[in-house]
C-alpha cells in the first residue's frame, strides 16, 4: 500500500475508534455512583452511599427504569415512570419538602429502604436495610469498613 492509502486507512480507523468510544459513553450508564448531594445537604452527617446502578438495573430489569425514575405529570396529577431519564432527582427534590414533593432525603429513603426491606422479606435478595449498611465509612484506599 502506498503512503496515501495508509493515511486514509489509519484516519478511518481513528474515526471509528472515536465514534465507538464517544457513542458508547453517551448510551451507557455509570455502573457505580456515589450519592451524597452535598450541594443540597451541605456537610453530610453520614458517609455518601456507594450506589451500584448496574446491579439495580439488573435486579429491576422487568420493572424497567421507570420503577425508580419518574416525573410529575401535571395532566394526570400523578407520578409517571420515565424510561429514559435525563433529569436527576435534585431537579425536583430539594433539602426541604415543597408542596407535595418530599425532601430529597425522604425521597431516597422512601424509595430505597422500602424496596430493600420488601426484597429482603420476600427472600428475593439480601440488600442492605440499616443505615450503616448503605452509608459505609471508607478507609484510606477507598476500602469500606
Amino acid at each position: 500500500m502506498d503512503r496515501k492509502t495508509w493515511g486514509l486507512l489509519l484516519g478511518i480507523i481513528g474515526w471509528l475508534i472515536l465514534f465507538l468510544y464517544v457513542g458508547g459513553g453517551v448510551a451507557a450508564q455509570e455502573d457505580v455512583y456515589e450519592v451524597g448531594h452535598e450541594d443540597v445537604f451541605g456537610k453530610l452527617e453520614r458517609p455518601p452511599v456507594v450506589f451500584p446502578h448496574g446491579r439495580h438495573m439488573d435486579a429491576l430489569e422487568q420493572e424497567g427504569c421507570g420503577f425508580c425514575h419518574h416525573v410529575f405529570d401535571e395532566d394526570a396529577g400523578a407520578l409517571v415512570p420515565v424510561d429514559d431519564p435525563v433529569t436527576g432527582c435534585t431537579e425536583c427534590h430539594g433539602a426541604k419538602k415543597e408542596d407535595d414533593k418530599p425532601a430529597l432525603r425522604q425521597a431516597f429513603h422512601g424509595s430505597c429502604t422500602v424496596c430493600h426491606r420488601d426484597a429482603k422479606k420476600t427472600g428475593q435478595a439480601s440488600p442492605p436495610v440499616t443505615c450503616g449498611e448503605c452509608h459505609k465509612k471508607r478507609t484510606g484506599a477507598g476500602q469500606e469498613r
